[in-house]
């Protein structure tokens, strides 16, 4: 898994379409989120974070950055990422949503 997101992200860097920013929320949410939540977001363990679900429809950015930071239920909070890092998360996490 961790070679296919290292293509991916690879590629999308060389064809120029990926920030450094959503580099980083992508890498973030690899290694930290797809486990529980599916490495297209469609959910498992955890909730489906991609096309349909809550993060596409009904929250703001603001409310998924503090989800991420927080954690709510069963999911951990991850509050040692800094600003930058939650940031990024988020901005990928719209893109699953699409």
């Amino acid at each position: 898994m961790r070679i296919l997101a290292t293509v991916i992200a690879l590629a999308a860097l060389l064809s120029g379409c990926a920030s450094n920013e959503y580099l980083l929320g992508e890498d973030l949410y690899v290694r930290s989120c797809a486990t529980c939540h599916g490495i297209e977001g469609e959910g498992g363990i955890g909730d489906a974070v991609g096309k349909g679900s809550n993060t596409d429809l009904s929250l703001t950015d603001e409310q998924i950055a503090g989800v991420i930071t927080v954690g709510p239920g069963n999911m951990p909070g991850f509050s040692r990422l800094t600003q930058e890092q939650v940031d990024s998360l988020v901005l990928y996490m719209r893109s699953l949503a699409r």
